[in-house]
């Protein structure tokens, strides 16, 4: 998918434009609804990612810093991250995962990233998110793991070890306290 469908994907999911018949909204409602402060954070990593993945250089720092001094959401711009992701809240949200699927809901406070410092980013120290998953506040995922499809993180646990789909996982470290 290219930067501007990324964007649109994520704008459908979070205004609820999905099931309304317009696959695209109209380029004034676009940019209305783009401007707004719960969105911005979006356009800034879809940018920073097109940049990083057509080696341009310093727009990926450029953006990632926007993002972090107006949001306090610090995205990496070598993740991928899948359609429709929606950060509810964007403070204290850092990512630097692996992959992020399509439709991740964020809150506040949400950490991914390797479990030891590392001054190169390797993605095989990094957590690898699924679909549809949703990630509570405060919680932490930290390692070469895998969240599964449908997984639900609750809020402030401590992931250390890969959690099956469409499972909910609470607790420090966290553990499976139920199976939908």
């Amino acid at each position: 998918m290219t930067a501007l469908q990324l964007l649109y994907a994520d704008l459908s999911r979070q205004y609820g434009l999905e099931g309304r018949g317009a696959t695209q909204p109209n380029f004034f409602r676009f940019l209305a609804r783009a401007l707004h402060y719960r969105f911005l954070p979006n356009i800034f990593c879809r940018l920073s990612r097109a940049a990083y993945v057509h080696h341009v250089p310093l727009i990926p720092h450029v953006c990632t810093y926007l993002n972090l001094l107006l949001f306090g959401l610090e995205v990496t711009p070598r993740c991928e991250i899948g359609p429709g992701v929606f950060f509810a809240h964007s403070v204290g949200v850092v990512i630097g995962a692996a992959r992020v699927g399509s439709n991740a809901t964020f809150y506040q406070g949400v950490t991914l990233g390797a479990r030891e410092l590392t001054i190169t980013y390797d993605p095989s120290t990094r957590p690898t998110i699924g679909n549809d998953v949703l990630l509570g506040a405060g919680c932490r995922v930290l390692g070469a793991v895998q969240i599964g499809d449908g997984a639900i993180v609750g809020a402030n646990a401590v992931v250390l070890h890969s959690v099956p789909a469409n499972a909910t996982v609470a607790g420090v470290p966290a553990r499976v306290i139920s199976m939908q």
